[in-house]
């Protein structure tokens, strides 16, 4: 195969092979496997598009001015599939013990093309890495082969065996057979184009892509990407063909090499447009799909979930739709979520749902994920409720910052009317203390009657605590910030509170991060002792006697937490979520402002308290604060 045909059909493979780099790293760009395989198929579709075009110009597919940078694409080609291999299918990534090793094997034997171009030189090559390469990927095939019995993995698995032996005997054993140039015309096309449909094809159906919509799709990317080649190349020619040599040919070839970038870019924003138009009507699902995502959401949230749950239900064929907010999904289903990648219980069998899509917000926090069961789960079921999963997080926000909003100004106006109020009753409550206690000095009385007198001074000592919270409440947060060594903090919190504990008959137990621990913030060390000492009050009321309240901390990133657990009577769930607002308590004697001004103040630090609560088995606190 030789002249212009050879030419437009390597271009025309090397765009196929952009079409499925493309696609591949569109399905899932959060998969390593997938960025791996697309820049793979990239590499492999330059170097093929290198050959076409250079074919093309007249010369020859073996000119040592085509191989030689053909050669050194293949070594990158080489890293890449080894990288690739090692952790497919989803296993554990190469560590750098070894990447480091492939990397400067790699950057090694382009050095020696670059440094030589003779035959000879090409052969030390072939021997000292291209055979050593190809047994390695055969090797690790067979391991990755056993790792797995998924029919399409095992296909990614033969084909990298297949393009690496064709390869390796095409280059390495072709030229004693005298066959070099047919082999390498077999290479660039049959192999290449092979490797390029069955591995992507197969990745794409791991992705829940239907064979048709990848098709399509394939295809479109396809013909953009040959417009775009052929384009650049056209350019090109153009400028050599019909200027003279010189400083002007060189800027016009400087400012060809821009084509294929505006072509590029052109091709992608009339995308949209094309699969509108065109590709929509040769999918039925697509078409269905993009009706669904253009039709707007009810504003408020519960309508948006609800509205959302029946189009993807609808679409996916009857599929069962839950939504769940962040807070009811369990702990290790949200860290797999944070990402904002959708989970399928083939890949997390630990999973509830055989799909589930999250729904992040502006800030990429969880709100929330969609549970999809049976139905019709493909890549337009995913697509449609990745897309209406965002606009649900953004309702949801939006209906919180409103809520917020109303929220933050009742609780000021009720702050300011009670500290006016707190501010009104304190003078007269110090005044009637005061008094009492100067008649208990002079009054002559029984000690019967003179506890009469020490309740009604410890009612009035109560009263004034309270009256002392809604004034810290309604007061703004001063910090007089310095570092704090948390161990400390923790020792000094507890010192304070072990007579009040050997009172109520709970044990303390001070966990890790004891002082000199190296866990340090930057706070107010009377203020952050404070919210301890209230917590663990707090702790030690909800258990029964006998029981023991844990405080420990811990570093985690950028971030100090410091727990305090019980196992107490825990808190209701439908209290959980009240428990930090202003005056809502459930204990007789409380003012309900203890929690709030904990909370105000760990905020005012930059930080957040968590909690964790089951009915009857206890509570867990969690201060978290930036690390200094």
């Amino acid at each position: 195969m030789t002249g212009s045909l050879g030419g437009i059909i390597a271009l025309a493979i090397a765009a196929i092979g952009t079409a499925f780099a493309v696609l591949v790293l569109k399905a899932a760009p959060h998969r390593r496997d997938n960025l791996v395989f697309g820049a793979l198929a990239l590499t492999d579709a330059v170097m093929t598009a290198w050959r076409g075009l250079n074919v093309l110009a007249g010369d020859s597919i073996i000119d040592s001015a085509v191989t030689l940078p053909c050669s050194m694409a293949t070594v990158v080609l080489a890293v890449l599939t080894i990288e690739f291999i090692t952790g497919f299918p989803r296993r554990a990534p190469m560590s750098w013990r070894w990447r480091l090793p492939l990397l400067l094997w790699g950057a090694a034997a382009i050095a020696m093309l670059i440094a030589e171009s003779r035959a000879d030189m090409l052969r030390t090559v072939q021997w000292a890495f291209f055979l050593p390469a190809t047994l390695l990927i055969f090797a690790l095939g067979v391991r990755a082969w056993r790792f797995t019995t998924e029919r399409d993995a095992r296909a990614v698995i033969a084909m990298l065996w297949f393009r690496w032996i064709f390869g390796f005997s095409a280059y390495f054993i072709a030229p004693y057979l005298g066959v070099f140039e047919r082999a390498v015309w077999a290479e660039t096309t049959v192999a290449t184009m092979l490797s390029f449909v069955i591995i992507g094809t197969a990745v794409l159906r791991t992705e829940l892509f239907s064979i048709r919509s990848s098709v399509a799709e394939a295809v479109t990317i396809a013909t953009i990407a040959l417009l775009v080649v052929l384009g650049g190349g056209s350019t090109i020619w153009l400028v050599q063909t019909y200027s003279e040599p010189g400083t002007l040919q060189q800027a016009l070839l400087v400012g060809a090499t821009l084509v294929p970038l505006g072509l590029a870019g052109i091709g992608y924003a009339l995308y949209p447009r094309v699969e509108r138009r065109v590709l929509a009507g040769l999918d039925e699902r697509r078409a269905r799909r993009l009706g669904v995502q253009g039709d707007p959401l009810p504003a408020d949230s519960d309508g948006a979930i609800a509205e959302a749950s029946h189009r993807i239900s609808r679409f996916g064929d009857g599929s069962k739709v839950r939504w769940l907010a962040a807070a009811s999904l369990p702990s290790s289903i949200a860290e797999l979520l944070r990402d904002g990648a959708p989970r399928r219980k083939d890949e997390h069998t630990a999973l509830p749902a055989c799909f589930i899509v999250p729904a992040l917000g502006a800030d990429r926090t969880l709100v929330g994920a969609f549970y999809i069961d049976d139905g019709v789960i493909d890549r337009d079921t995913y697509l449609v409720a990745r897309d209406l999963a965002a606009r649900v997080a953004l309702a949801v926000e939006r209906a919180e910052a409103v809520s917020a909003l109303g929220d933050a100004r009742r609780l000021a106006a009720l702050g300011h009317f009670a500290a006016a109020i707190a501010h009104d009753i304190r003078t007269p409550l110090t005044s009637i203390s005061l008094n009492v206690q100067i008649l208990r000095r002079k009054l002559q009385l029984s000690e019967d009657d003179r506890e009469h007198l020490d309740i009604a001074l410890e009612e009035l000592a109560r009263l004034d605590r309270s009256v002392g919270e809604i004034l810290d409440f309604a007061k703004p947060v001063k910090l007089a910030a310095q570092s704090i060594d948390v161990g400390e903090l923790m020792e000094t919190a507890v010192r304070g509170l072990t007579t009040v504990l050997s009172e109520k008959g709970v044990a303390l137990r001070l966990g890790p991060a004891p002082n000199g621990s190296g866990l340090t913030v930057n706070g107010d060390p009377q203020r952050l002792r404070q919210v301890l000492v209230n917590l663990v009050d707090n702790a030690a009321d909800a258990s029964i006697p006998g029981a023991e309240v844990t405080l420990r901390a811990a570093a985690f990133a950028d971030q100090i937490e410091i727990e305090i657990e019980d196992h107490g009577r825990g808190i209701r769930a439908d209290d959980l979520p009240k428990i930090f607002d202003p005056f809502f308590t459930t204990r007789p004697d409380g003012t309900g402002l203890g929690l709030a001004i904990c909370h105000k103040v760990v905020r005012a630090h930059g930080g957040d308290i968590k909690v964790r609560s089951v009915p009857g088995g206890g509570s867990t606190f969690t201060v978290v604060l930036p690390a200094a």
